[in-house]
């Protein structure tokens, strides 16, 4: 909200997305039909009436500065007991949306899902999925929520190749010695992905027909 009112466009997003493309390019690009919006989120995938009528991710999304996100923005604030009442940023902002569409004209743009995908398609979209791991389509990022937890959003991450921290450095108690031992954080990074199978039934870089599944059942993501 701050940097909204001192003039800035605002990108906003989750630690789990990971850029395979510059996805600024597409929201600068003035002959594109995106750059008429004010508000781009990306798609959450969930169709229910918690997040209608434009199913957004507030784990990604794109601000441009106007006086109608000022406006929204500084209600959201004014709004803050609702984020801890609904324990949700995306639930409240996305009340605040509908209302101000119709309220200040605020325009509000869901992305497509195959260019900005997410949990949602990694769980569900398996063509799509497979297209991206072959490499046959390229999207601007990938954000991987819809995870039960932080350990499997980790173990998915890694099996798609896009997790870049050492294992000496995962864990609150490997943090704690880098501090401890004044170590940069820089050396945590790899330059490369750190690629291994946990679930032969999920989508993978590399196959893991010999991993278990997590879901009982289920047939590998690789035939």
């Amino acid at each position: 909200q701050l940097l909204n009112m001192m003039g800035y466009d605002v990108l906003f997003q989750d630690v789990d997305v990971v850029w395979m493309k510059n996805p600024l390019s597409v929201f600068h690009d003035k002959s594109s039909k995106l750059y008429d919006f004010d508000i781009l989120f990306q798609d959450d995938g969930a169709r229910n009436v918690r997040f209608a009528p434009y199913s957004g991710n507030t784990g990604f999304y794109y601000v441009r500065h106007n006086k109608r996100t000022q406006y929204l923005f500084t209600q959201l604030l004014y709004n803050g007991d609702m984020i801890k009442e609904t324990n949700s940023h995306q639930q409240a902002l996305t009340a605040l949306l509908a209302e101000h569409s119709s309220l200040t004209g605020l325009k509000v743009k869901t992305l497509d899902g195959e260019d900005f995908p997410s949990g949602f398609h990694y769980h569900r979209k398996k063509e799509l999925m497979k297209n991206i791991v072959e490499g046959k389509h390229q999207p601007y990022l990938f954000h991987m929520c819809w995870t039960k937890n932080k350990d499997n959003k980790i173990l998915f991450m890694k099996q798609m190749g896009m997790w870049y921290m050492k294992e000496e450095c995962t864990g609150t108690a490997a943090l704690n010695k880098l501090d401890k031992d004044h170590t940069p954080v820089s050396s945590c990074c790899s330059a490369e992905p750190m690629v291994s199978c946990h679930y032969r039934d999920k989508p993978s870089i590399i196959p893991c027909k010999d991993s278990p599944p997590i879901d009982a059942g289920r047939p590998s993501f690789w035939k």
